[in-house]
């Protein structure tokens, strides 16, 4: 006797059921493994700030207490460069310093003059950072060093722009001695920062784009974090215009990464950060600066640190 043995396959209702089952599981499962993700990336961008804090403090000290400037001024193509990991840079940024005192080199081709090209065809002033630490890994591209994801709040510890264009040390804040912040674990140093985009509605941002000068797109003028209160008519902030300001970018899921001067880091929404948030979206002028100023107090960083 020899036994008969059917091949039963799946019918057409069953394929069908098995697919939306399926369909379903991913719809759940998805989300959460984005959240990871999105949390994943936040956590490494806190680990990055602890490590860039540790950079700062150490700059600090081996300049006799001086905080860190925003970036060197600008004078001419070739003045006010700095020696730094990797080889001498005009102009270099917080960043670049910061990072140069943990051993870590933020160009491949660190540029001594304006005018010429580095390796990748890259002007000396505007070089595209080498190592991921200095790019917050939620914005990856964000490599431009004036364009950059890591904003300073350089009006209250280190404006070094010049008041006067034809004397080249009349910086507008700047030396900022450490010992002058009252309140070193509730000041701002370093966040994640949108640039100018944050006068305009978000529906108006553009994409970012290397070397763009463009106001409305995000991360202009990023390495330059305002606080969130300024004067409109009476100081310039990042943007040299009495418009178009920046802001602290919220991207790790509706808060933005934050290194305190006292060197822990955390996240932070903006309003907890002070900043007024418009009803269309922009970002206002006449927010909280209290925890910006290094006193405690609300003054707008046109007033000096007293």
């Amino acid at each position: 006797m020899t036994a008969r043995r059917t091949r039963q396959a799946f019918t057409l209702i069953e394929l069908l059921v098995s697919v939306a089952i399926i369909a379903i599981l991913i719809s759940l499962i998805a989300p959460a493994m984005s959240a990871a993700r999105q949390q994943g990336r936040a956590a490494k961008c806190l680990s990055q700030l602890r490590v860039l804090g540790q950079g700062l403090t150490m700059y600090t000290l081996e300049n006799q207490g001086i905080l860190v400037p925003g970036r060197l001024p600008k004078v001419d193509d070739e003045s006010w460069f700095a020696d730094i990991k990797g080889g001498r840079k005009y102009r270099p940024t917080f960043l670049a310093m910061m990072g140069s005192n943990i051993g870590t080199a933020p160009f491949d081709d660190p540029m001594p003059y304006r005018t010429t090209a580095d390796r990748f065809g890259q002007p000396g002033d505007r070089q595209n950072y080498a190592d991921p630490i200095f790019v917050c890994p939620s914005v990856s591209d964000w490599t431009d060093e004036r364009n950059g994801s890591y904003g300073y709040n350089y009006q209250f510890l280190g404006n070094s722009r010049l008041r006067d264009p034809d004397d080249d040390a009349s910086f507008k804040n700047w030396p900022v001695m450490a010992t002058r912040i009252r309140d070193t674990a509730n000041t701002v140093v370093v966040a994640d920062c949108m640039g100018t985009a944050a006068a305009f509605p978000p529906e108006a941002r553009g994409s970012y784009e290397n070397n763009a000068r463009d106001d409305h797109r995000w991360g202009n003028e990023g390495f330059n974090l305002d606080p969130p209160n300024v004067d409109p008519a009476n100081g310039e902030m990042a943007g040299f215009s009495s418009r178009h300001r920046s802001a602290a970018d919220p991207r790790h899921r509706n808060r933005a990464a934050v290194l305190w001067l006292d060197g822990h880091g955390d996240a932070q929404t903006l309003e907890r950060l002070g900043y007024e948030l418009s009803k269309d979206g922009t970002v206002g002028f006449n927010g909280d600066n209290a925890r910006w100023s290094g006193t405690g107090r609300n003054v707008a960083w046109t007033h000096a640190i007293d």
